[in-house]
């Protein structure tokens, strides 16, 4: 006998994201991450430098102040919230503790990428339920769950669809599923929603009979902090000890719990990046919609783009130093995701696509 990777493992897709490297001169634009196109809070890169002055101290292994801040700032249990690496460590941690092979892991048609993979990491059995219009659909994500469901994964706004559950759907979907299986909702794109008829999740959670029930949210997104990686989890009280038992020790460094902790004492930064991203999106939907191309209605710091030759649009873009993202892989071949960009950024996507749709 010789040691070996589990069977499930090797058999998985091992494809991984690969960051867009700039060309030697001329126009780059990358629009393929979703990545804030306004940065960050001068405040919270001042309180990051500052950290990088005292590297040998170790991080609060608890994120302690940072879960203080965020119980004040969203009406919140510090002691039911768990911090991480981004709040994909946070959707892994809570796959490893719920999850194991022979089990399901349901999740939409095109639901977020890390949802199967997390599914694939355990050996459990991916479930995937129809969408309609690109967007969840109730009736058929209960019709998905069987005895053998742990965990439903929800991206709400979707990413890469964009779109969303209000929060009637929301909760009719929570009431629908049985106890036995956990709810967990990633609102990483929460903060760009601006509609009357939604809400993260949170408000469901902080009801202390939601047992079932776990919401995620990143400071990758809105409050420009990818570099860092830092999320949140707010989770059931009786899951919050295993959380934090898996979880590594120091998971989230000092730098990055000092500049999201300087960030959150900023609302105003982030309120106007999402006044000037959605501002962009509606001026870039128009734009597009009026050359032909499919835009559907999301509420997100991205487009999805719909496309006779997706391909030959991704590489007629990047003909133009113009970086986007295929979606092939979910589910999604005529479509490309492009991040709403700087002004003129998105006035060179316009461009370069008003010459390809001739």
């Amino acid at each position: 006998m010789r040691s070996a990777p589990f069977p499930y493992i090797l058999a998985a897709d091992g494809t991984a994201a690969v960051k867009a490297t700039p060309p030697p001169g001329g126009q780059f634009i990358d629009l393929s991450l979703n990545e804030s196109s306004y940065g960050a809070s001068p405040r919270a890169i001042a309180a990051a430098t500052a950290r990088c002055a005292d590297p040998a101290r170790y991080p609060d292994p608890a994120s302690t102040d940072l879960r203080e801040a965020l119980g004040r700032v969203h009406d919140l249990d510090p002691a039911r919230i768990v911090c991480g690496n981004g709040s994909e460590d946070l959707l892994d941690i809570i796959g490893r503790i719920y999850a194991r092979p022979g089990d399901e892991i349901l999740f939409t048609e095109h639901g977020f990428a890390q949802f199967r993979l997390i599914a694939t990491r355990l050996g459990a059995t991916p479930v995937t339920a129809a969408e309609h219009h690109l967007t969840a659909q109730v009736e058929a994500l209960l019709a998905a769950v069987t005895e053998r469901t742990k965990i439903l994964y929800l991206a709400n706004p979707n990413n890469p669809t964009g779109t969303y559950l209000p929060t009637p759907e929301l909760r009719r979907l929570h009431a629908g599923l049985p106890q036995s299986v956990l709810l967990v909702i990633d609102a990483a794109y929460a903060e760009y929603v601006g509609a009357s008829d939604y809400d993260s999740g949170l408000t469901l959670a902080r009801d202390n009979s939601a047992k079932n029930i776990v919401v995620t949210h990143t400071f990758s997104k809105a409050y420009g902090l990818a570099a860092f990686r830092v999320g949140w989890a707010y989770a059931p009280a009786g899951a919050i000890g295993a959380m934090n038992l898996v979880r590594a020790i120091g998971n989230l460094n000092a730098i990055a719990q000092a500049a999201a902790l300087a960030a959150l004492d900023d609302p105003g930064f982030v309120a106007r990046t999402c006044e000037h991203t959605a501002g962009e999106r509606t001026r870039l939907t128009a734009a597009l919609t009026s050359l032909g191309i499919a835009v559907p209605n999301g509420r997100t710091n991205f487009l999805l783009a719909g496309f006779p030759d997706a391909g030959a649009a991704h590489r007629h873009l990047a003909r133009d130093g113009i970086v986007t993202r295929p979606v092939a892989d979910h589910g999604l071949p005529t479509y490309l995701r492009l991040t709403i960009g700087l002004p003129a950024e998105n006035d060179a996507v316009i461009a370069s696509l008003r010459s390809f749709m001739v």
